[in-house]
């Protein structure tokens, strides 16, 4: 597989695996408690901290399964159709569990002169059981393990992938340090909206994307 095929199969599933009202939400609980900016910042670090240590870990279990794979020879791949098909059947459920269920989860809110171990936790927590994400995040780091590219490019797709992936946690912040106030506002209206719409949301990036894999899947057989 050569490196814009690599990349025009990895990048849709990795905006897939970002879409996640959940970690957005949990990021912004933790960006508009008091306590003042700084107080703020320390617990959106330490938040990021913890999703970024689950996403690693995806990271090295798919490398690790991943060189245990056949390599991607070009043409027909029956091993990516059957783990995007699998998936996809995964994500159907996923998307009826979503729509379906009654109470999401709820995102504590913390006060404003907690420290930092509690959003940490909630980080790994909030990423951990974020399936959706999750059975979109695999099938793209086994295409990239799979590639046959050499380690460097391989590493930096790897990389590419868990930005991407993290980037409900990671850009909210990087709105807040650069626009201040104005940041916080818009983050606030936006969080709102997507605090109403959510259940939508997530069934729908789930239904959609199970569709999409079922089509990749049909198409590698």
């Amino acid at each position: 597989m050569n490196e814009l095929e690599l990349w025009q199969r990895v990048l849709p599933l990795a905006v897939g695996a970002a879409a996640s009202p959940l970690l957005l939400l949990g990021q912004l609980a933790q960006l508009s408690a008091g306590g003042g900016r700084l107080w703020a910042l320390r617990r959106s670090l330490a938040y990021l901290l913890g999703a970024l240590t689950v996403v690693l870990c995806w990271t090295v279990a798919a490398g690790w399964v991943s060189q245990r794979l056949p390599l991607h020879q070009g043409g027909q791949d029956p091993v990516a159709a059957a783990v995007q098909l699998v998936l996809a059947l995964s994500l159907v459920a996923a998307a009826l569990q979503l729509w379906r269920r009654s109470q999401p989860p709820t995102i504590v809110t913390p006060t404003g002169g907690s420290g930092v171990l509690s959003p940490l936790l909630q980080g790994l927590s909030l990423m951990a059981i974020n399936l959706t994400s999750l059975m979109l995040f695999l099938p793209a780091a086994q295409l990239v393990g799979r590639s046959g590219q050499l380690w460097p490019e391989r590493v930096l797709a790897w990389s590419a992938l868990d930005l991407i992936t993290l980037l409900p946690v990671w850009l909210p912040l990087a709105v807040v340090v650069v626009s201040g106030r104005a940041g916080e506002r818009w983050l606030d209206l936006g969080g709102r909206w997507i605090a109403e719409h959510r259940r939508a949301i997530e069934s729908g990036v789930a239904a959609g994307f199970a569709l999409f894999l079922a089509c990749r899947g049909l198409g590698d057989l």
